[in-house]
């Protein structure tokens, strides 16, 4: 069974094609506790680094260089997709991101990977 990863921004309200809401970022939204938010989720471990966020938003980065060094990280640890990877495969998922214009961020490359992800056969879940 095929399954959609979407991105939304956090605030945006719930809808009932999201599957599970993870919040998908290194800091917390501003001014909300994460218990008023319609989250199922927060998945810290899947963010880029906050070195290589510093470097891009400093403009250290192109966003070429950025990616490449994003999918560095995961490769090299790659169980920081797991927990996404699990929920992806129990329906469809929806990556939250503090960020205004989450079609414009990085999490658009973490979707790439985890479809990329799901669609090997490398991928099994954890055996329950």
């Amino acid at each position: 069974m095929k399954h959609k990863i979407a991105i939304k921004w956090i605030y945006a309200a719930k809808e009932d094609q999201d599957g599970a809401r993870i919040l998908v970022d290194s800091v917390s939204p501003h001014s909300r506790e994460l218990h008023d938010l319609d989250i199922d989720s927060w998945c810290q471990t899947a963010a880029p680094s906050s070195g290589l966020k510093r470097q891009l938003s400093k403009g250290e980065l192109d966003w070429k260089s950025f990616a490449h060094a994003y999918r560095e990280e995961v490769h090299l640890q790659p169980q920081k997709l797991a927990s996404l990877l699990e929920a992806a495969n129990q329906g469809n998922l929806t990556l939250l991101t503090v960020e205004r214009d989450p079609e414009q961020t990085w999490l658009l490359l973490l979707k790439e990977m985890l479809e990329t992800r799901l669609k090997s056969t490398l991928y099994s879940p954890t055996p329950d």
